[in-house]
């Protein structure tokens, strides 16, 4: 016979709150493990200590931001803080997230 899996319960589930006023909001990083290994992506958004939510406005957008493990990000640089306040304002979308990646000057990194 088979065993039923359990549910947990939601008050045993840690639910990731995203702090758009964290200070790791806006940084430019690269993704070094996972599916999307080598991509280009920001942080939208902290979560606790050790992981934030990313994007890139292409394969990982704004409303489905990515929780990645800071251990598997290489961060670069960071957007200006005209960029980073439309980020934590929710005024950002995904074109915005595209033309703010793509005019950073990354000769070298990636």
């Amino acid at each position: 016979m088979k065993k039923k899996r359990l549910k947990k319960d939601a008050k045993d589930e840690m639910l990731a709150v995203p702090d758009r006023t964290d200070a790791r909001v806006g940084s430019v990083c690269v993704s070094m493990a996972g599916h999307d290994a080598g991509l280009l992506l920001t942080v939208v958004a902290g979560i606790d200590r050790d992981h934030v939510f990313t994007a890139d406005g292409k394969t990982r957008k704004l409303n489905a931001p990515k929780k990645k493990k800071m251990r598997h990000l290489s961060m670069i640089t960071k957007l200006s803080e005209e960029e980073t306040e439309a980020i934590r304002k929710g005024t950002a979308n995904d074109s915005f997230l595209r033309k703010a990646l793509s005019s950073l000057d990354l000769e070298g990194f990636t």
